[in-house]
C-alpha cells in the first residue's frame, strides 16, 4: 500500500542461505568454525541426510539487480536462491576435507525437512546462478581461510 499510495515501485527479497566474503553465520560457518576448534570431531543437528541449500553473495546482488531493472510491477516479491541442493552430510564431507581432517561426526536428532525456495519468478527474468552449492561453499571456506591468516596476523 505504501508503494500505491507514494507511487514508486517496491522490492521484497526472500533469500536462502547467502554465503561468501562477509560471512559470519549459517551452516558452513558454524561446521568450519567448530572443527576447527575440535579437528577430530563434529555435532551435527539432524541425521545428515536433510538437504540444504544456499547462494552465493555475488549470485544473490546479481539477482537483486535484475530484478530492479526487469520487473515491472508497482510490488515486486523474489525468492532468491539456487535450484539445487546438497545433503548435509555432503557438505560436512567438503568443508572437512576442505581443511583437511577426517572427524568422527555425531547427529543429534533425525533428518529435517528441507528449505528449497521456489525461485521461477527469478529465473523468469532470465538470471540464473553463476555458482552451485557446492563452489559457493568453496568460495566462503576460502574466505574464512584468509580471515583467519589475517587475524593469526593481527591484521582483523
Amino acid at each position: 500500500m505504501y508503494c500505491e499510495g507514494f507511487g514508486f515501485q517496491g522490492y521484497i527479497f526472500r533469500f536462502h542461505s547467502v554465503l561468501g566474503e562477509r560471512c559470519s553465520s549459517g551452516y558452513v560457518c558454524d561446521f568450519y568454525e567448530q572443527l576447527l576448534a575440535h579437528p577430530g570431531e563434529l555435532d551435527v543437528p539432524g541425521d545428515g541426510t536433510g538437504r540444504k541449500s544456499c547462494l552465493y553473495v555475488q549470485d544473490c546482488i546479481d539477482a537483486m539487480l535484475a530484478a530492479i531493472g526487469k520487473a515491472s510491477d508497482q510490488v515486486n516479491v523474489f525468492n532468491l536462491g539456487t535450484d539445487e541442493s546438497c545433503q548435509v552430510k555432503d557438505a560436512i564431507g567438503w568443508i572437512a576435507g576442505h581443511l583437511g581432517l577426517d572427524p568422527q561426526v555425531r547427529y543429534s536428532r533425525g533428518s529435517r525437512d528441507p528449505l528449497l525456495l521456489d525461485c521461477t519468478r527469478i529465473r523468469s527474468l532470465g538470471w540464473q546462478p553463476r555458482l552451485t552449492v557446492r563452489e559457493g561453499i568453496a568460495r566462503t571456506l576460502e574466505y574464512l581461510d584468509a580471515e583467519k591468516r589475517l587475524a593469526a596476523d593481527g591484521c582483523r
